[in-house]
Formats: C-alpha cells, sequence, structure tokens
C-alpha cells in the first residue's frame, strides 16, 4: 500500500470523522459575527467568529461527492485542484484543471476511484509529497485540541486494508504534539498551496482553535489572504478572512 493509497482513505475517513456529522447539526450561523459573511477572522489578527459553511454550496458535504473525485462540476476533482495550485503556485489564481497523466492529481484521483491504490505506482518524490499531506491532514483533524474515540474509530474504520507501517504511521501522527513550524519547515518551496488545502480538508472549521491554526500555518507558509480564501472557497468551505 503507498501512502498516496493511504492519503485518498484517509481524507475520505478525516472528512467523515470531522465533518459530515456535525455538518448535519449545523442548520445556520451560531457566531456574534457578521451573518452571511462566511468568514472565521473578521481581520488578519481578529478573534474569529463562527459561521456556518455556506448553505447553497453544502461545504463538506458537497466536497466529498463532487470535488475528491471529479463529479458534480468540479472538472478535475481533488487531484485537478492540487495540481491547479503547484502549477499557480507563483500567483494567487489557482484553478481546478484536469490533471496530466501521472501527475500527483491524476493518481490521487485515480486512488479516490479505486479506494485504494492507484492504476500507476507512484515516484519516490510522489510518495513523499503524499506524506507530508497526510502529515498535514491529520494534525489539522486534532487542531480544535482532540480526537476522541469516536472520531479515532471511524476514521480507523475507513481505512480498510493498509500496512501495520502505514497504521503505525497514522497513529503516531494523531498522537504527536501539533507543530505548525515544523511541518512549514518540512514543506518543499512550491508545495505550501497543496498543503494548506489538505490541511483544510481535515478540518470542520467551526471554532476559534481551528480557525487559529489554520491561521498560523497560512503566515507560516507565507501565503496571502486572498489565495487562502480562495482555497476555502473551491472546498467550499468558510473563508478565513474578509
Amino acid at each position: 500500500m503507498s501512502l498516496l493509497g493511504t492519503l485518498a482513505k484517509v481524507a475520505v475517513g478525516v472528512a467523515v470523522a470531522k465533518g459530515m456529522a456535525s455538518m448535519t447539526n449545523k442548520g445556520g450561523s451560531t457566531g456574534g459575527g457578521r451573518p452571511g459573511s462566511g468568514s472565521i477572522f473578521g481581520g488578519s489578527n481578529s478573534p474569529a467568529t463562527r459561521q456556518s459553511a455556506p448553505q447553497s454550496g453544502g461545504g463538506l458535504q458537497d466536497m466529498l461527492g463532487q470535488v475528491l473525485s471529479g463529479r458534480g462540476g468540479q472538472s478535475g476533482g481533488l487531484g485537478g485542484l492540487l495540481d491547479g495550485l503547484a502549477q499557480a503556485s507563483r500567483t494567487t489564481d489557482a484553478a481546478a484543471t484536469r490533471p496530466q497523466s501521472g501527475s500527483l492529481g491524476d493518481l490521487l484521483n485515480q486512488s479516490f476511484e479505486r479506494f485504494g491504490e492507484p492504476e500507476t505506482a507512484p515516484s519516490v518524490q510522489q510518495e513523499e509529497h503524499a506524506g507530508l499531506m497526510l502529515k498535514a491532514m491529520l494534525q489539522a483533524a486534532k487542531s480544535d485540541g482532540k480526537i476522541d474515540a469516536a472520531e479515532k474509530e471511524k476514521l480507523m474504520g475507513e481505512l480498510g486494508d493498509i500496512s501495520p507501517q502505514e497504521r503505525d504511521f497514522i497513529n503516531r501522527e494523531l498522537a504527536a504534539p501539533i507543530d505548525v513550524d515544523g511541518l512549514a519547515h518540512a514543506i518543499p518551496r512550491g508545495m505550501e498551496s497543496q498543503v494548506y488545502l489538505m490541511s483544510v480538508m481535515g478540518i470542520d472549521l467551526d471554532n476559534q482553535a481551528e480557525a487559529q491554526y489554520l491561521h498560523d500555518l497560512a503566515t507560516t507558509l507565507g501565503l496571502e489572504q486572498n489565495a487562502v480564501n480562495h482555497i476555502h472557497a473551491q472546498l467550499g468551505a468558510p473563508a478565513l478572512y474578509r
């Protein structure tokens, strides 16, 4: 089992564990901020105000059904988003594209479609990048302070048949302390937006701790606020800044 295949399974498992169950209980904004703004931070350093995900887009639920494997108008799926961010790493106008054959995005989409190994074996570099994205997603998933037993059970139950080494990798990352600086310094130049996108995938984004984590990560990665909000919009997640 490759880390890229594991990443695809964890992307689904984390989204289910951290997002879908709680989203079904969110009927509207419960915060004290500006209703309908969809913004978590009022400014670059102001206190977070919780807002619900946009009602029309369905947020994480639609992301699971549409973005992951390219259904519902997302022509390139999550892989297309990742490849688009890689191509536009020096701009703030990354858009979903149809992944090129053999690219990281293409292989990840293959993994989603097969819920496991991609048809094409990933390269050593692609495995390294998948490992970083997996680490980023798992760290983000616990940024609200914990992953409780029910969330962990739900996540691990989504992974199916993985090797003991991969299971150990996941358990180790879930147990490790949050280290934004360590993660950021391990990311190769040009992968910042991709890693941030996968971090958003691991978060339900409904409280101050999660919003602060993403703000700290984006700042450490050197991402501009409009680029951050653009990534959130592509995933149907509330904007971090307004």
